[in-house]
């Protein structure tokens, strides 16, 4: 405003001129200090929301159960995905690059296998649950996936976060109604072992819960002066986040098969949404567990196998009480050194229990990992026909084979363990509905073409073939795919249980020449087509009447089995005499070299 005057003073400026200037200037003023009132304005207004909602929020969180969950649900929905994001952009961008020659491009495709396995592992871990067994899965399947990622998520197998005492209290409360220490007497809080959707804990009953047992008459297997059992328990916080988990991983199998059309893998969310609820509900397992056992009680009664499946006391849907039982790992080698166990033995009757299962009962047990199979010595050992117990655990995850598959699947391993090129075609449609036998073939055994077609099953995998083999699968990535999308839910198992089974039987038997596993299997095949035949031709003679090609048929299906079964008695015979020998000469050096 001084200026102003000045300047009307001394007439630089006309009058009417400096008084439009003067109201332009005020406008301008006014203008700007609304501006800074708004802006200051929206900042305590952000400020106040922001402190108001991180405020709210955190009350919220810690008070509203609903709340949390959303929150929780949201973060465990963005590890998941921006883990997938960054592993699809480091696959793209290693994969586009240009190298300087085919070694450069493997080296630096295997590289981006092993980060991204990796990252994968990281996120499974830190979610857990649902994701542990996706990992679990994807340890197994060489069959289809580079070697670095089921190598990076073997630790799986073993390594699982485990539940808090508190929670383990809270969970006897809600689903009991009592507190713990009414049901046990003692109770481990270090768990025996972790898996992903339970623990197991050793516990000692209570006097109250040994007499309701005794009042039941289900104490009859019971150590009256120890009284330990094992106490299987699922992790609490399954109930909150597994639904949430399987719609994850069923959305962003969604979202890729719209990306990439030819990506096959969505049964795989399909067949975690059949099996996971009834592994996370142990009624059904003692359900299951009871089943298998009274499959092998003639066995059992006749000493002809050494397999044991603990004894259930009871069971809620998120806490089962069972037979506590001394053993260790299947593939734990100086346990059986200790014991004067022999591995060999021990994966001969393990194929013979699976084999069992699958040719002849149709009910089998689809997660036979080393883990669920423990290994001590015979319980009752003048009895037995071995030193050896092999005991059966977790019995949630089972599947049953109708009639017509069990026998396609047998005919099919009949045919891959004779190198039949005609019956492999014929029952790979069967089984499978695919033309593509050959590969097929390679997925059930894990084995290359060549191994198959010249009978060679019984060798030893090398590292070369495994790793050819991983290679293979990507390169036909889309048939085996369109194969696995074909495939009944079952034998989508089946293959898991082979590759299980693979990996135990390979770690028990060091040397090739000593392997008996598809002589075994070729036994229990022909078994289960000569009982069909039989029944078969036994029904026609019923209604037909006695003719010389039914005959003929009967007598060709029982000495197909029968020459089998003499065969490996043969083996065994000659095996044990061989042995026998070789002590005997050893014995004989020593005394020699003294």
């Amino acid at each position: 405003m001084i200026l102003s005057r000045l300047l009307f003073q001394q007439r630089v400026i006309p009058k009417r001129t400096l008084f439009l200037y003067s109201r332009s200037y005020h406008a301008i003023l006014r203008k700007k200090n609304l501006v800074r009132r708004m802006i200051n304005g929206a900042a305590i207004v952000s400020l106040s929301t922001t402190i108001t909602v991180g405020i709210g929020g955190t009350l919220l969180y810690k008070t509203n159960e609903q709340f949390r969950h959303v929150i929780n649900a949201l973060e465990r929905s963005m590890i998941a995905g921006t883990v997938g994001i960054k592993v699809a952009l480091d696959y793209h961008h290693t994969l586009s690059n240009q190298y300087e020659d085919e070694k450069s491009y493997e080296v630096a495709k295997s590289a981006c296998h092993q980060r991204c396995a990796k990252r994968v592992l990281v996120a499974i871990q830190r979610l857990g649950g649902v994701y542990v067994k996706l990992g679990q899965h994807i340890s197994v399947m060489q069959y289809l996936l580079p070697n670095e990622w089921c190598q990076t998520m073997r630790v799986l197998q073993d390594q699982c976060d485990p539940t808090s005492p508190e929670d383990i209290r809270a969970l006897f409360l809600s689903d009991l109604n009592m507190p713990i220490e009414e049901v046990f007497d003692e109770f481990e809080w270090t768990p025996l072992g972790v898996a992903s959707l339970a623990q197991v804990h050793r516990a000692r009953l209570s006097e109250k819960s040994t007499q309701l047992l005794k009042d039941n008459q289900q104490d009859g297997w019971i150590d009256k002066e120890y009284r330990w059992v094992a106490v299987k328990l699922q992790h609490p916080y399954l109930d909150e986040y597994c639904q949430l988990d399987m719609d994850t991983v069923s959305f962003i199998f969604e979202i890729i098969k719209r990306v990439f059309p030819n990506f096959g893998f969505d049964w795989f969310a399909e067949e975690m949404r059949e099996s996971i609820p009834k592994e996370l509900d142990f009624v059904h397992e003692t359900q299951n567990a009871r089943r298998v056992e009274a499959n092998f009680a003639e066995e059992r009664s006749r000493h002809n196998t050494p397999l044991v499946i603990p004894k259930v006391l009871w069971a809620k849907r998120r806490i089962m009480c069972m037979e506590f039982i001394h053993g260790s790992r299947i593939d734990d080698l100086d346990y059986m050194k200790k014991y004067n166990i022999n591995p060999k033995e021990v994966s001969a009757e393990l194929t013979r229990v699976f084999s069992e299962m699958i040719f002849l009962h149709g009910f089998v047990h689809c997660d036979p990992h080393p883990g669920n199979v423990f290994i001590r010595p015979a319980k009752h050992p003048k009895s037995s026909k071995h030193n050896f117990d092999l005991v059966l655990l977790d019995h949630g995850l089972y599947r049953e084979l109708s009639t017509e598959l069990r026998l396609n699947y047998a005919h099919l391993w009949t045919s891959l363990i004779n190198a039949d090129e005609e019956g492999i075609r014929e029952y790979s449609y069967r089984v499978g509905g695919t033309d593509i036998y050959q590969l097929f073939a390679c997925m059930l055994t894990g084995r290359e073409w060549d191994k198959i077609s010249q009978s060679d099953l019984n060798s030893t995998r090398e590292v070369a073939e495994v790793g050819r083999m991983s290679e293979g699968a990507l390169t036909y990535l889309t048939e085996v795919t369109n194969i696995l999308g074909k495939l009944p839910r079952p034998v989508l198992l089946l293959l898991k249980t082979n590759d299980l089974l693979r990996h135990v039987d390979e770690k028990l038997n060091k040397v090739a020449d000593d392997r008996i596993t598809y002589v075994i299997m070729g036994t229990y095949c022909s078994k289960a087509a000569w009982l069909d035949t039989k029944n078969y031709i036994f029904e026609k003679m019923r209604s037909a009447g006695f003719t010389f090609k039914l005959l003929k048929q009967l007598i060709c299906a029982w000495w197909q089995y029968n020459s089998l079964a003499y065969a490996l008695w043969l083996y065994h015979f000659g095996t044990r005499w061989a042995e026998k020998l070789n002590l005997t000469k050893k014995k004989h050096d020593n005394i020699n070299n003294r």
